[in-house]
């Protein structure tokens, strides 16, 4: 099992098009993929799942994967949150 925290560093933390794009990748993966943030655990399967957490900028996201790619998943997770989502402008 991997585990990690990261913080949230983009402006809009974790908004519907964030949380889109950390289900897509999280779904190319088979291991399993979740989050916690301030106490709520979601699966990064499920948009709904991740929306809900209400993660604002400056909250930090503990993330754990375990699973047979497990490495690659959070390499390719903890990318996306270093990245901002790809929203830095």
């Amino acid at each position: 099992m991997q585990i990690r925290s990261v913080p949230i560093s983009n402006p809009l933390g974790l908004h519907a098009r964030a949380c889109a794009r950390l289900v897509q990748i999280a779904s190319t993966f088979r291991s399993t993929v979740s989050l916690q943030v301030k106490g709520k655990r979601a699966s990064a399967r499920s948009i709904v799942a991740v929306m809900l957490l209400t993660a604002s900028v400056g909250a930090t996201v503990r993330i754990e994967v375990d699973g047979p790619d497990e490495v690659a998943a959070m390499q390719a997770i903890t990318a996306l949150f270093h990245d901002g989502f790809g929203e830095r402008g």
